[in-house]
């Protein structure tokens, strides 16, 4: 079951306000999950109108709640975009510790591999931009927003949202372009197939239900 905003969607986009509870999410059999199919990562979990991450793992960057959309449901084309709309339950900070929202580009999932794009949204105050390389640990950050407070954090209903057209990734709040990056910098492998997804990483006595998305949109660019 899903929910499309005609105003925000195309006919190839999809979307869905995660009408079901669900651990680990499906919805019909529809996502690749970081556990089911990947094996070493975490799933995220549905909550009936929220989805969020299943486990507050032990402190590690390379835990994330993770899935994308199947190519068999629906197959992207490399200029893809993911948005979702934040909930951040009232007062919440992190419980002491870090949590963060997440979107994917060009991603695939599959065992002992996770590689394409997430852009990180931490209720510490901060974006980042990594490019995930296959095993658990293998990453390279090409965009850091400055570490934890340099930005506003997400918001309760804020919309986020992250493009990948060509060699670039965009990211925006509210509408408002935050960074374009370029994911050649650097080198190394530049993803050029993959699907949209999402993820969380609560942490530290973070809690998994205090912030995840309301709703979540990805389509071709």
């Amino acid at each position: 079951m899903t929910y499309q905003l005609p105003w925000l969607l195309s006919s190839s986009d999809f979307s869905t306000s995660f009408p079901l509870t669900e651990n680990p999410i499906s919805q019909g059999g529809i996502w690749t999950r970081g556990l089911a199919e990947g094996l070493d990562w975490t799933n995220p979990k549905t909550t009936g109108g929220l989805a969020c991450a299943s486990v507050s793992p032990t402190p590690s960057r390379y835990s994330d709640d993770i899935a994308h959309l199947k190519t068999s449901y629906r197959a992207f084309n490399a200029n893809q975009f993911a948005q979702g709309v934040a909930f951040v339950a009232g007062g919440y900070t992190g419980n002491g510790g870090a949590h963060e929202i997440e979107l994917l580009l060009r991603f695939s999932i599959s065992g002992h591999d996770a590689h394409g794009y997430e852009i990180l949204f931490g209720i510490e105050g901060y974006i980042t931009i990594v490019r995930w390389e296959g095993p658990v640990g293998t990453y390279t950050v090409l965009w850091d927003s400055g570490g934890g407070g340099s930005l506003a954090p997400p918001s309760n209903n804020e919309v986020l949202r992250a493009e990948i057209s060509g060699n670039f990734i965009t990211v925006k709040r509210g509408g408002v372009t935050v960074k374009t990056q370029d994911i050649t910098a650097g080198g190394g492998t530049v993803w050029s197939t993959g699907q949209p997804g999402m993820g969380f990483w609560p942490v530290d006595g973070a809690l998994t239900d205090s912030m995840g998305w309301k709703s979540w949109t990805a389509g071709n660019n």
